[in-house]
């Protein structure tokens, strides 16, 4: 893994995570029948309106990418460092505001106990849960490795340290390690094709969330849903992201038929859009997805910061600036 990922490669991920996650919002817990239904086929944005009648507008995303941009955010501000007290606080800014909608019970209740003890790392838990949300946190994980040296251990580390913020199961940890191995290989342009996912089954080495990559490398997203199903289940979300971005053959692909397998389709539509960003940079992704995209200033400021921050880490950047 010699090549280091690029600027354009780095804000690929951001938007491309964040475009496939506003894309499956709208019809997020929905059959493919009922999409096919209603819409016909999710290849823009749509705005969501709710029981209640609380409406998302259209190119809006929700916590999952959000969370992740938190860890952008605290990791840019301290060096390169996960720091849980500074990631916690950001996500519970979240939980207290519109974000809340979203955001799965687990993930609130660990919240809720962190705001009362200030402790923002759970204690593992062989049984706990782990749902394909919280496997966006690879997302940064995974291009904060994508300069420099790649060390395996430490990537782990890092997982372990944005799962364990409100997860403590080794499968959620392994969930996340997953898409941040993904990306590393993705934006490195280590690994494509059905390799993307043999090689991280590998380096995971075993265990439900390697059997469901090597699932992805099934002929299509079709037959991956099959076996996998299209539920929020971590190891169906991250099969069926990888099986969406492995078989496109570019961004718009990746997302669009992401989104329109229905379930998850705002977690497996993030996955397949961040791995398809890595794959094709900001420069691959369509202007129109971009332009309508709630939230693109704001990605498109944070990325560059967060490149030199990886570049700093890696000790490919000198910041000759007084601190």
């Amino acid at each position: 893994m010699s090549q280091n990922a690029d600027q354009n490669r780095f804000l690929g991920t951001l938007l491309g995570m964040a475009i496939g996650d506003a894309l499956g919002m709208p019809v997020t817990g929905w059959p493919a029948e009922r999409i096919r239904e209603r819409i016909g086929s999710v290849d823009d944005y749509h705005r969501r309106v709710f029981d209640d009648g609380a409406e998302i507008k259209a190119g809006e995303f929700t916590d999952e990418s959000e969370i992740a941009l938190c860890i952008v955010e605290a990791v840019t501000a301290n060096g390169g460092v996960l720091d849980p007290d500074l990631i916690g606080p950001r996500m519970l800014y979240l939980a207290r505001g519109e974000s809340k909608r979203w955001m799965h019970a687990d993930t609130l209740t660990a919240l809720a106990i962190a705001e009362d003890s200030l402790d923002f790392t759970v204690p593992l838990n062989e049984d706990g849960p782990s749902t394909g949300d919280v496997a966006l946190r690879g997302v940064p994980v995974g291009l904060l490795h994508s300069v420099g040296t790649v060390s395996e251990k430490r990537l782990m580390q890092d997982a372990e340290i944005a799962t364990r913020l409100t997860h403590g199961s080794p499968r959620a940890i392994a969930s996340v390690a997953a898409v941040a191995h993904g990306i590393v290989l993705a934006a490195r342009d280590a690994a494509d094709g059905t390799e993307l996912a043999a090689q991280t089954a590998r380096f995971l080495g075993g265990g439900s969330i390697a059997d469901a990559l090597e699932a992805s490398g099934t002929p299509s997203l079709e037959s991956a849903v099959d076996v996998l199903g299209n539920g929020n289940d971590a190891a169906a979300v991250i099969g069926t992201g990888f099986a969406a971005a492995i078989e496109a053959r570019s961004f718009e692909e990746a997302v669009f038929r992401a989104v329109n397998a229905g379930g998850a389709a705002d977690s497996r539509g993030a996955i397949a859009g961040a791995l398809a960003g890595a794959r094709f940079g900001a420069s691959g992704i369509p202007q129109e997805l971009i332009d309508h995209l709630e939230g693109r200033i704001y990605i498109s400021l944070a990325a560059p910061w967060f490149y030199k921050t990886a570049m700093r880490r890696a000790g490919l950047l000198i910041d000759l600036r007084p601190s």
